[in-house]
């Protein structure tokens, strides 16, 4: 019997459909699946509440996984595949991105989750923060980094960079990589740019900078190590506000101030692959995080692939984002809250089968929705895309919590719930006061028909105050589009996202400002010029699978 066997199967599949039914309730709950399968408390604790919830179906849930629930991890071993194979395919994704891995050193099995806190936390992060250990691995082009950078640092193309728990680049440090520069994350660890450091991490698209995995060439996963995080002083709406998977107790987790125009450093013809790793129980570290970063901050033709969690989530800050791809992320391809006002332009987001949520989840601030300064970006030239798969729960976009944001020129297609829902009453006053709206969005193929996009909301799921999408942006979006893209959900190793010349998008859109961040030529919808094939993808993203 296999180590998800029955009925320890059983119980994965119900637990999958209470994920499934939280998520339904449109209610803001985000329950983890990676986490209820290894984490014996959190799952206990969310049993308990599905079984007193007034609910029926999620009470019936919990009082039923009650009864089958056991002790200990439920996550099979790397190699011992045959069972998760026949679950839906969710599950069996999930179960892929939780496997324990095998060391190369011991050859003793590992759990991903067990060792980030421990590298977060307590004296050994003390210890390491009096100054950078740096390894030479038994190949003298492999350096391994590990604890805290201070002063210059110069990482060179001529060798490969393994991050070792935690590398935080200190208050003051510069750290500078050059472009064809490969940088390999262990398992735990993470690259965190605190408040006043700088990165300048600038590729070209012929050398990009690299950020992926540790393991082998197939062997690698979504979630095998942490990610990259900028943090910076722009204004967020939150006081004392910490990034996700640092503790509250290390300082160097803050972000945010008053300096709109202060800079995090510049990101540019950069790939980051197979991050996201679940620190513990609902805290995560995302592919890119950037929290209170300011316009001085440059990203700019980076591709995040294959995060566990959120190819890229913004707290708060004025940081920009140009020509930005977010390949099958786990969770939301971009996520912000605390009150981002940036711009983005060019943006490419999409979601695999079976696989993540929103191409976009929008936040003000979920403990004041009015928080200030509201969430409000500029956005032009963006494709969210998904696979018309029905085996999983997908909208283009969820903006609540009270954010606003301008919405021009875009292509949405192939999600299998909603285009757009906009949640609570405090997402609907944007709309009323003009500080949430579409203009020049082309809409198809969403759901189960193809043409099911804003389905009316009924009972618990009615949390908008019966708020009519359809209605309120019918002069900004137009259904039923003739797109004519190329894309296809059977060609992820070798995606073509190429436009026809002759597709709805190739209509002129709004103009875009007159400002020296945007392109103000791009005269066209979607953020790839219809029959310009690859345009700015060219070169430098790839689109590995392991």
């Amino acid at each position: 019997m296999s180590e998800v066997g029955a009925p320890r199967g059983k119980l994965v599949e119900l637990l999958w459909q209470l994920k499934l039914g939280y998520s339904n309730q449109d209610n803001g709950r985000s329950i983890h699946f990676n986490t209820l399968l290894r984490d014996s408390a959190y799952r206990r604790d969310i049993i308990e509440e599905a079984a007193s919830s007034s609910n029926a179906k999620l009470r019936q849930l919990g009082l039923s996984l009650k009864m089958l629930n056991v002790e200990g991890e439920l996550t099979p071993s790397r190699h011992s595949s045959s069972h998760a194979e026949e679950l839906n395919p969710d599950i069996a994704e999930t179960l892929r991105n939780t496997k324990p891995k095998i060391s190369a050193q011991s050859g003793s099995k590992e759990k991903k989750q067990s060792q980030l806190p421990l590298i977060l936390g307590g004296g050994l992060v003390v210890v390491l923060a009096l100054a950078a250990l740096m390894l030479l691995s038994r190949s003298t082009n492999e350096i391994t980094i590990a604890g805290a950078l201070q002063g210059e640092h110069v990482w060179t193309a001529d060798k490969t960079w393994l991050l070792s728990g935690v590398v935080y680049v200190e208050s003051g440090a510069n750290l500078t990589i050059e472009p064809g520069t490969v940088i390999k994350g262990a398992e735990g660890s993470a690259l965190v740019v605190t408040r006043d450091a700088n990165l300048m991490a600038r590729g070209s698209a012929t050398k990009p900078i690299v950020f992926t995995s540790a393991q082998p060439q197939g062997q690698r996963e979504a979630g095998d190590w942490g990610g990259l995080v900028l943090l910076g002083n722009a204004p967020v709406n939150q006081r004392q506000a910490q990034i996700e998977g640092v503790p509250m107790s290390d300082r160097r987790g803050s972000f945010g101030g008053t300096d709109e125009k202060s800079s995090c450093g510049v990101l540019m013809y950069t790939r980051i692959e197979f991050a996201g790793y679940e620190v513990y129980a609902n805290n995560e570290l995302n592919g890119l995080t950037l929290g209170g970063c300011g316009q001085g901050t440059i990203v700019r033709n980076v591709q995040v692939h294959r995060s566990l969690d959120d190819g890229i989530e913004v707290f708060g800050g004025n940081v920009d984002l140009r020509n930005v791809l977010v390949t099958g992320a786990g969770d939301d391809a971009l996520d912000w809250d605390m009150g981002w006002r940036g711009r983005a332009q060019y943006m490419l987001l999409v979601q695999y089968p079976g696989l993540g949520d929103n191409a976009i989840e929008a936040d003000n601030l979920e403990a004041n929705h009015n928080a200030s300064p509201i969430s409000e970006p500029k956005i032009y030239n963006a494709t969210l895309l998904s696979s018309s798969s029905n085996n999983k729960y997908q909208r283009a976009m969820t903006l609540r919590r009270g954010t606003g944001g301008h919405f021009h020129n875009m292509i949405i297609s192939g999600f299998s719930r909603e285009a757009i829902d906009v949640k609570d009453a405090a997402t609907v006053e944007r709309v009323v006061d003009g500080k949430l709206n579409f203009s020049h969005v082309l809409i198809s193929n969403i759901g189960p028909s193809g043409a099911d996009y804003f389905p009316q909301e009924f009972g618990d799921a009615n949390d908008d105050g019966g708020f009519d999408e359809a209605a309120s942006f019918a002069g900004g979006v137009e259904l039923g589009s003739n797109l004519q893209l190329a894309f296809r959900a059977d060609q992820l190793a070798t995606p073509d996202f190429s436009v026809s010349p002759s597709s709805a998008a190739s209509r002129r859109g709004d103009a875009v400002p007159q400002e020296e961040f945007w392109d103000e030529g791009a005269d066209f919808i979607g953020a790839i010029r219809p029959g310009a094939g690859a345009a700015w993808l060219q070169d430098w993203t790839a689109f590995p699978l392991n």
